[in-house]
């Protein structure tokens, strides 16, 4: 330790505070749209006698590559304890994709029901790989569908 830094953070503590210095910085909140969502949610959780947790329902972070963030709520991830997440259903669970706009809104821009998702990229595009249950693809409700999406600035585009 260098006689500068101040003996309370030491090595590691000053590691961890340059780091956060020049991490990416967050919303603190998510916007009012999304936050009326979850909220929503929340609502049907104790309309059903539950206790709802959204805490993990909510991550955000550039999903497009445009240097915005972007808010993704899983709900499979809302806890309503005592009560059914009404969210979710054999069909699996409601996912919404919330772009920025560039300016000062955030549009829904993709809302579905998926059994699970995940994100990647595929020859330099950002992609959004889903499964849902059979109905949408003229399957019994016990199979699945497989579908893919390139991530575009304002939009969630099928790739056929």
């Amino acid at each position: 330790m260098s006689p500068s830094t101040p003996k309370f953070l030491g090595t590691a503590g000053l590691a961890v505070a340059l780091s956060l210095a020049v991490a990416p910085v967050h919303a603190a909140e998510p916007p009012d749209n999304v936050a009326r969502a979850i909220a929503e949610a929340a609502r049907a959780c104790k309309d059903m006698d539950g206790k709802p947790n959204t805490d993990a329902v909510l991550h955000v972070e550039d999903l497009n590559g445009d240097g915005g963030e972007d808010w993704v709520a899983d709900y499979s991830k809302l806890k309503c304890e005592g009560g059914i997440n009404p969210l979710c259903s054999d069909a699996g669970c409601t996912l919404q994709i919330y772009f920025w706009d560039g300016e000062t809104a955030w549009d829904v821009v993709f809302e579905d029901f998926v059994k699970s998702y995940k994100f990647g990229k595929s020859g330099g595009k950002h992609m959004l790989y889903v499964t849902t249950s059979g109905i949408p693809c003229n399957k019994p409700a016990s199979a699945t569908c497989k579908y893919t999406y390139r991530l575009d600035k304002d939009a969630v585009v099928p790739v056929k």
